[in-house]
């Protein structure tokens, strides 16, 4: 008996979990997103939610300077990790799934959240049919955010060095604007792989429905080999999350994505009863609100419900307004 709750033990202190929670990751990306602008494309990137009153709520004309929006969503994880020798099950499934070596030095992963009283489905079942109709209806996506380090440390680092990045041209009227570094020479994408803080973050779409939350996600420290621990092995799903966001801003400035103000409110009606399938979302959009309204409402409910953050590439009338 005492060898097996020593040998217990042991296994036990073989996981790693990072030392910062959700919501480190979710305040550290949503300030440095909102803190890029785009002035050639009249575009930022904004939080997307009327809980989000830094830009809205201090300015309701503001939303009258908007052009068009195109939506995406994130589900900030934080990440554990168990190496290479540990008798983990995740550590088992990708070594008989992969490879041998594919939990080398170790392998990362975080689990889906279980479901609360107020909750009339999985949040990760929630995020797959949400994602399943922007897909279809407009090509904008939602996906796991997960970065790829156990330690605050590198929040830091990786910050401070995309700062430093930028002391070069301090006169710049928007010292995080990357217009000029960043958009290639089509001019329609928006190079964020090239942003260090970024690139150590993977992107993962849910992609399928689950019965419990039972269920974790593994990856490589790059970012690839992705398991669902069901178990099965998912060898397209993972992405670095800089890429992800690229492929987002393309369909934002060819349009392919947007969402125009006079049909905004037209269009979440839409995307919330298509396929014959009500979405779980208790407030009926009203005539009464403006389309946009109507969004960043639903952007409160996804947010304060679900913890899946509603963010938008915002296309202005003007020059995006900066500072905020």
């Amino acid at each position: 008996m005492g060898v097996k709750a020593s040998r217990g033990k042991l296994m036990a202190s073989n996981r790693i979990d990072a030392d910062f929670s959700e919501e480190t990751v979710g305040l550290a990306l949503e300030t440095f997103l909102s803190l890029l602008s785009f002035p050639r494309f009249r575009m930022s990137i904004e939080p997307f939610s009327r809980g989000k009153e830094r830009w809205l709520g201090t300015d309701a004309r503001m939303r009258h300077e908007i052009e068009g929006f195109a939506p995406f969503y994130m589900q900030f994880k934080r990440p554990s990790a168990y190496p290479d020798y540990s008798r983990s099950k995740i550590i088992r499934d990708r070594k008989s799934l992969i490879s041998h070596d594919a939990a080398s030095p170790r392998a990362l992963f975080f689990g889906l959240r279980d479901k609360r009283n107020n909750q009339p489905d999985y949040q990760h079942n929630v995020l797959f049919r949400w994602r399943q109709r922007l897909v279809n209806y407009s090509g904008s996506d939602a996906a796991y955010i997960c970065p790829l380090f156990l330690e605050r440390a590198a929040y830091r680092f990786h910050v401070h060095l995309a700062g430093i990045r930028r002391w070069g041209k301090f006169w710049l009227q928007h010292p995080w604007d990357a217009g000029d570094v960043l958009i290639n020479a089509g001019g329609n994408r928006i190079a964020f792989e090239r942003i260090p803080v970024l690139a150590e973050h993977v992107s993962i779409p849910p992609h399928a429905l689950v019965t419990s939350s039972k269920h974790r996600y593994s990856f490589s420290e790059e970012g690839h080999d992705l398991c669902f621990h069901s178990p099965e092995e998912l060898p397209d799903g993972a992405r670095r999350f800089g890429d992800w966001l690229g492929d987002l801003s393309q369909a934002a400035l060819t349009e392919k994505s947007l969402i125009y103000t006079e049909s905004a409110g037209q269009i979440l009606t839409e995307l919330l009863t298509m396929d014959d399938e009500i979405f779980p979302y208790p407030v009926e959009p009203t005539k009464k609100e403006d389309g946009i309204t109507q969004w960043l409402n639903f952007g409160e409910h996804m947010s304060k419900t679900y913890a899946i953050e509603q963010f938008a590439f915002v296309v202005w009338k003007d020059e995006p307004p900066f500072p905020f």
